[in-house]
């Protein structure tokens, strides 16, 4: 009987084992696409700032973007993320 308990134990441990190993297998898939996600974020935010900066030349080289108010000259803001 004593070995029966002992082989159940055994078991369970080793069960839990797995357990432990596929949730730690399933955390590292989770934080690679967290971390690929960051990186495409990135590049998009990198992108819009970039297309923010051609709309802003493009506008100035126009004569469509008028930077004075009341003979004040202001500067374009950066894009706030």
């Amino acid at each position: 009987m004593l070995a029966k308990g002992i082989h159940n134990d055994i078991t369970e441990v080793e069960c839990l084992k797995n357990a432990v190993q596929a949730l730690k297998s399933k955390c590292n898939m989770l934080e690679k696409t967290v971390r690929d996600l960051q990186s495409i974020c990135e590049m998009h935010q990198k992108s819009l700032e970039t297309f923010w900066q051609h709309i802003i030349n493009l506008h100035a080289y126009q004569g469509m973007l008028d930077l004075n108010y009341q003979g004040e000259e202001f500067e374009v803001m950066p894009m706030v993320p």
